[in-house]
């Protein structure tokens, strides 16, 4: 799997105007429902909260990797939101985030691979400094989709 069989025009979001992370989420999760990934929002966004409760999903570097495993998940896929503005979310470097990137995959044993996989893959393209100031900077959907499927 490659970061760009995953990466969906349909399901970002660019110079997003929100104030809280439970806004961003609600925002990605939407778009997963509406894209045909998450069959059923709320359980999906439960299995979300749920693990935002086991530990950080901010990253560092003004990023953050939600992810969920949930049943109402039909296919694996991911939702972008590239931020206005910084908001607060529990981050490793304590630092707010600017970038979202919600991942959604199903609860049965090949999800969890697949999962593991695709959170490698985001995390080693975000770990890129260069790469995470492009996205900041994008304007557009069509610019995200070329940076995060570069290299």
């Amino acid at each position: 799997m490659e970061l760009n069989e995953v990466v969906d025009i349909n399901t970002i979001l660019s110079e997003v105007n929100v104030q809280t992370r439970e806004e961003t989420l609600e925002k990605l999760a939407e778009l997963l429902v509406k894209e045909n990934y998450v069959e059923d929002k709320d359980k999906f966004l439960e299995a979300v909260y749920e693990r935002e409760k086991e530990g950080v999903t901010g990253i560092g570097n003004l990023v953050a990797i939600p992810h969920g495993k949930s049943e109402s998940v039909e296919k694996v896929g991911l939702s972008i939101a590239v931020l206005e503005n910084e908001i607060d979310w529990p981050s490793l470097d304590d630092r707010g985030v600017k970038v979202v990137i919600l991942i959604a995959v199903g609860d049965e044993k090949k999800n969890s691979t697949e999962h593991l996989k695709l959170l490698s893959l985001i995390a080693r393209r975000l770990s890129n400094d260069e790469v995470v100031e492009q996205l900041i900077n994008s304007k557009n959907k069509s610019e995200i989709v070329s940076i995060l499927s570069e290299g």
